[in-house]
């Protein structure tokens, strides 16, 4: 893992191209601010879809019986209720690599991605280690995890701190 003045300039450089990006067309311009909550809602949905996969779909989804198919089933659920939020937040890691690696060069690019790879995959551990106390892959851990995710504990729209933010990227991205 690269320094914090490494990855701090990296993050500099990464609002001051976005900022360029947004600026430059004849779109709305985009605020610093609200780079910054984008970005959030962005990585928060794209790490709550990594925790929900390897938990109900690598973890709890390889039970056999019950436990396996309501696990799979809540991830299938899940995914059907949240995608059309998760695309656009993955469509925007895409567009800030493509800006960065524009910008800085393949090296910047890549570092930036591989920076954002092991956030979102960092994030996603520690959550798995709140779900899964003591590393214990359960079927009651499990039972409890996919009853949750299928009353949409995990959704999107409960999380009003990046829910609007959400919406308004899909809503970006269908005008595209």
């Amino acid at each position: 893992m690269g320094s914090s003045s490494g990855l701090n300039r990296c993050g500099a450089t990464v609002i001051a191209v976005v900022m360029m990006v947004f600026n430059a067309g004849p779109a709305v311009a985009e605020s610093a601010v609200d780079t910054e909550a984008r970005n959030a809602a962005a990585g928060f949905a794209i790490t709550t879809s990594l925790t929900l996969l390897e938990a109900l779909g690598q973890q709890c989804g390889t039970y056999e019986g019950e436990i396996g198919q309501q696990a799979r089933a809540a991830l299938q659920g899940w995914q059907q209720r949240n995608h059309r939020y998760l695309e656009p937040s993955l469509q925007r890691v895409l567009m800030l690599t493509d800006a960065v690696t524009a910008a800085g060069g393949e090296a910047e690019g890549k570092a930036f991605a591989d920076a954002r790879k092991a956030e979102f995959t960092g994030a996603a551990r520690k959550a798995l280690l709140e779900m899964f106390p003591d590393g214990g892959v359960t079927q009651a851990v499990c039972a409890r995890i996919a009853a949750a995710t299928e009353e949409g504990a995990y959704d999107y729209r409960q999380h009003a701190e990046f829910f609007a933010t959400l919406q308004a990227l899909e809503h970006g991205s269908k005008a595209k």
